[in-house]
């Protein structure tokens, strides 16, 4: 893990040199390391995040939705799309410019009825 989750302990951002909170995970990649769908759902965007780069979020279903920032530019999924977990959404890619990282890698996070929850008791 290159950043973990930390919704009220302010943290030290590198790449725009100040404290916040990180709503979701940083895992270690491969640059264009596939990344999968960690639940079955609906792909309710595809988009350009300022800080996070390409994301896709899936909703899930019972108010649970799930982000994935960092993506390369093409992206498996588009908006309306149902995916099963498992399934390719897209690689991993160096489109975020708000985190640094001196490694390729996915940030991953998790949403329960719009607030953020630790995206670790979501991963196998």
């Amino acid at each position: 893990m290159v950043a973990a989750f930390s919704s009220d302990t302010l943290t030290y951002n590198e790449a725009l040199g100040d404290w916040r909170t990180h709503s979701g995970v940083d895992l270690s990649a491969e640059l264009g390391q596939e990344v999968v769908a960690a639940c079955g759902g609906t792909v309710i965007s595809v988009q350009d995040d300022v800080l996070l780069g390409r994301t896709v979020t899936v909703d899930c279903g019972d108010g649970l939705t799930t982000l994935y920032g960092n993506l390369a530019e093409d992206v498996a999924v588009t908006a309306g799309d149902t995916v099963s977990a498992g399934d390719v959404i897209g690689t991993v890619g160096e489109t975020a410019s708000g985190e640094y990282n001196e490694t390729a890698w996915l940030h991953f996070a998790v949403e329960q009825d719009g607030e953020a929850v630790d995206p670790m008791a979501y991963l196998g």
